[in-house]
């Protein structure tokens, strides 16, 4: 059941990646005046935001819920941007290890990004992901930031907080891929080492299409 909603998230990825790399290049092409190539590198289309990637990631995740018919997927939700503390999970088989995953966090509630979990059964989450839309700005650093998502990730799996039965790392890279080579080798070498040291589920895909008519 857990490897069957961790294999709709990624076909839900999968979507949006077909989806992105279709529409992009229209936007560029059709603007008027047409923009040079440069002027699409600083573009940002589809995913003005992370808050965007994850809506369109949930809505082809729905989509792929509705066409199950057995009746174990039918109380499911994905949920976003959620405190993981005793207020929004009262009553839960993990609510006591709370305590424990708050130490594991330097003391901070985490917030988590996407949630995927059942609705009318207080057990451990089904899926818990952790979502970055990287965009360049003078305040990212991309390393430290997936660092950080990848300990929490990890927080919520591991033995002694069990929080959620699987984890998955969401990367899209609007910025890098397009303008510094250098430190997009470094996110996919980070993402290479996350797959092989973690057992993180680790899904990736750049904006590389929005430059496809260039």
């Amino acid at each position: 059941m857990v490897t069957q909603i961790e294999q709709m998230l990624v076909e839900a990825w999968e979507k949006f990646c077909h989806y992105y790399d279709t529409k992009a290049p229209r936007y560029q092409d059709s603007w008027l005046p047409k923009l040079k190539k440069e002027q699409a590198k600083e573009s940002h289309w589809i995913c003005w935001d992370e808050n965007d990637l994850t809506f369109h990631i949930g809505r082809f995740f729905y989509d792929i819920l509705k066409e199950k018919k057995e009746s174990l997927f039918s109380d499911i939700e994905i949920h976003f941007e959620k405190m993981v503390n005793s207020i929004n999970f009262r009553g839960y088989e993990f609510e006591g290890r709370l305590e424990k995953l708050k130490e594991k966090l330097d003391g901070k509630e985490p917030k988590v990004d996407m949630i995927v979990a059942y609705e009318n059964r207080p057990y451990r989450l089904l899926l818990c992901a952790e979502v970055k839309c990287l965009r360049g700005t003078k305040y990212e650093r991309p390393i430290p930031m997936i660092n950080a998502d990848i300990t929490k990730l990890r927080a919520y799996r591991d033995q002694d907080s069990r929080i959620a039965k699987k984890v998955v790392f969401i990367l899209f890279d609007d910025y890098y891929y397009c303008h510094d080579t250098e430190t997009a080798s470094k996110i996919q070498e980070r993402l290479d080492e996350i797959r092989n040291e973690n057992g993180i589920t680790v899904l990736y895909h750049t904006s590389e299409a929005k430059l496809e008519n260039y």
